[in-house]
């Protein structure tokens, strides 16, 4: 597989992070990546596409774009950070992921980065799971500390996130996954609102408000909790009509 690099723009950034969103349980890393850019109004600065990837194209402010898209802003604020946001609407097979965690890490190094921030969905099994988090390099430990999320002990990260985690430090970048427990079947944005305090802890002036996506999962729940209602009164009628 050859993946292709596509370079749109130089905003000049200095010293950036980044922060590195595929699709993954719940849809929770791209609705959070999808989300930064928009509230942002990040500007798209690279794209990458190849053979193995959807033969699809993204179409933003009238432009067309490659499945994986890299969107850059520059801090606004004395004491902020220059931000790269790197999204997907599609997970990579198993076989091609190495190569485009090698393509992506590639272009990151490019723009300058040395601090890298997965975020990563991971299947709830109770209402008592909680937020871990992991990395490698010598500057992953401090920024796990600001998360607040668990450290991981112990387990298995898988796709994307999980060979940026050891490939990383290859690239002289320090990488920390972030990983949030989602619902596996349907779209989790409450889920992911619970990435938003962890990374403007992580990074000086990369603040959003949390506040559009749990009001999102709010309808969710509501309209999930009135299509169960209905289902149960026809349950109820072909019973006892």
């Amino acid at each position: 597989m050859a993946v292709k690099t596509f370079r749109y723009a130089d905003l000049g950034l200095e010293d950036p992070v980044a922060i590195v969103g595929f699709p993954s349980v719940g849809l929770v890393s791209s609705i959070t990546a999808n989300y930064y850019v928009g509230q942002l109004e990040m500007e798209a600065v690279a794209g990458m596409s190849s053979p193995s990837m959807p033969p699809y194209c993204l179409i933003h402010r009238s432009r067309a774009y490659p499945p994986v898209r890299f969107y850059g802003r520059k801090h606004t604020t004395k004491t902020g950070r220059d931000a790269i946001v790197c999204l997907s609407e599609y997970a990579p097979k198993p076989e091609d992921c190495y190569e485009i965690a090698q393509a992506i890490l590639g272009y990151l190094k490019y723009a300058g980065v040395r601090q890298v921030i997965c975020l990563d969905g991971i299947a709830r099994a109770s209402p008592d799971d909680v937020p871990v988090a992991c990395g490698s390099g010598p500057g992953s430990s401090k920024m796990m500390q600001k998360s607040k999320f668990t450290v991981m002990e112990g387990g298995m990260v898988k796709g994307v996130t999980g060979i940026m985690l050891y490939e990383g430090p290859e690239y002289g970048m320090d990488v920390t996954a972030l990983m949030v427990p989602a619902n596996p079947a349907l779209p989790d944005p409450g889920a992911s609102a619970a990435f938003i305090p962890a990374i403007t802890s992580m990074v000086p002036g990369l603040r959003v408000s949390a506040k559009p996506l749990l009001k999102e999962a709010d309808e969710i729940n509501k309209r999930l909790t009135e299509q169960a209602e209905a289902e149960a009164e026809q349950t109820q009628s072909q019973i006892y009509g």
